[in-house]
């Protein structure tokens, strides 16, 4: 069948040029420059192609279909068991390599509720290409599932050696002695300087007229909704976790980095406010407040 009429079919219901093209590749399996080339797709593919457009139509996202995200100039692995990745979340991995690069020891990162592992992985590829430090970095997730999902992603990017997966709720693996960490020795923070980060579900439960179906339809939501007052609930315990993890472990640094929804700006500056804690807010590509650097 003739590309273009490909194309012709699909634009007619309403499907861009960038989704119909993402399709072509997944199923292809085609370069950029193949696809562009090529006048003709194999009439063995489109049942295939068919079947890929009805999932478009009937509004399921793109990047589940195809298993792939864009993130930070990255590709990811990505299922309906994890959250999809944003660009809003990429002024987090900016200004945590802003601060890494200032730092001239090497550090300790976390990444909690990890999803995809797009963030610390984002980090480390990009510290790689400045210079060839290796930093001891953890991943945290409560799901078997999620782990799974960021196990591929660590793969994918090489970064097995450099990445140690915990099955685990926020920071309470660092928190506790137990079986399961004892052979995490106490010793390994002291002086340290550590940056976590945090991309945690902030939205109000039932907020829905502020997403768009897709997300409402097909992103676990676990990711997204958590809880009916501040929705800053979970950032909450997760701060005093933080206090508790640099006075416990004696901590020499600790930076967290959390993101935020477009209006808990006041929420979450009269919380650290009420702490005392040193903070400052960023905005995001849409220059909405989003990423928020917390010294604890």
């Amino acid at each position: 069948m003739k590309k273009n009429d490909i194309y012709k079919i699909w634009k007619d219901l309403l499907i861009d040029n960038n989704k119909i093209e993402k399709i072509l590749l997944k199923i292809t399996g085609l370069s950029k420059s193949q696809l562009f080339l090529c006048e003709d797709i194999d009439n063995k593919y489109l049942e295939n192609i068919f079947n890929y457009f009805k999932k478009i139509i009937k509004g399921e996202p793109l990047e589940y279909i195809t298993n792939n995200a864009e993130f930070y100039w990255f590709d990811f692995y990505v299922d309906n068991r994890v959250l999809i990745p944003r660009n809003d979340t990429e002024i987090m991995v900016y200004k945590a390599i802003e601060e890494i690069k200032k730092t001239k020891e090497d550090i300790i990162l976390i990444d909690v509720w990890t999803w995809t592992s797009c963030i610390v992985i984002s980090i480390l590829k990009s510290l790689i290409s400045i210079n060839s430090k290796k930093n001891e970095s953890y991943v945290i997730d409560i799901s078997k599932n999620v782990l799974e999902v960021s196990k591929i992603n660590i793969k994918l990017h090489e970064l097995e050696n450099q990445i140690t997966q915990i099955k685990w709720d926020l920071l309470e693996y660092f928190l506790i002695s137990s079986p399961e960490n004892i052979s995490f020795e106490k010793e390994r923070f002291i002086e340290k300087k550590i940056i976590i980060t945090a991309n945690l579900p902030y939205i109000k439960n039932g907020d829905f007229e502020n997403m768009d179906e897709e997300t409402i339809n097909f992103e676990p939501s676990l990711a997204l909704y958590w809880w009916v007052h501040t929705w800053f609930e979970l950032y909450e315990k997760m701060i005093i976790q933080c206090i508790i993890f640099k006075e416990i472990r004696k901590i020499y640094k600790l930076i967290l980095f959390i993101e935020i929804w477009f209006d808990q700006k006041e929420v979450c500056e009269n919380y650290l406010n009420n702490f005392w804690i040193k903070f400052e807010i960023f905005r995001d590509n849409w220059w909405i407040d989003r990423c928020v650097k917390i010294l604890i």
